[in-house]
Order: structure tokens, then sequence, then C-alpha cells
């Protein structure tokens, strides 16, 4: 884990980005780990868990859009939150 570097990336992205930007791509980020994680098989705990990381940023994006969309990508794959 290189520190020096993620926080490199950080003040780049946040010299770039706000907050509800970060949040709504962090939620498609975990969505989409949800869907990988599903689609690999894994274990339902951790396809939960990636839900449940999807579904909380895209609540404090504060997008209420964001928000049903996430859901709905989670429902058409059957993963339960």
């Amino acid at each position: 884990m290189d520190l020096t570097k993620s926080t490199a990336e950080a003040l780049s992205e946040l010299q770039q980005k706000g907050l509800k930007q970060i949040q709504v791509e962090t939620a498609a980020k975990w969505c989409g780990r949800a869907a990988a994680a599903r689609l690999l098989g894994m274990r339902e705990r951790d396809v939960t868990e990636f839900a449940h990381e999807a579904i909380e940023h895209a609540a404090l994006s504060g997008d209420e859009k964001v928000l049903s969309q996430i859901r709905a990508a989670l429902v058409q794959l059957d993963i339960e939150v």
C-alpha cells in the first residue's frame, strides 16, 4: 500500500471534483464490484457487502436518481440489500 501515491491522487481528484461527483462515481464503482462478484460466483457475503457500499455512497450523494439507479441495477442482478 502506497499512501503517498494515494494522497497525491486524492489531491488531484479533490482539485477537479466535488464531493457529490465523488460519491456518485464511488457508488457506481461499488455497484460494478457487486455485479462482478456475482458474475464470478463469489461468496454472497462479499456480493452483499459491495452492494451495501454502492447504496451507501449513492445515498450520500444526495441524488435520489442515482440512488434509484443503483437500487434498480442491484434488483436486475438479483442482489438483495
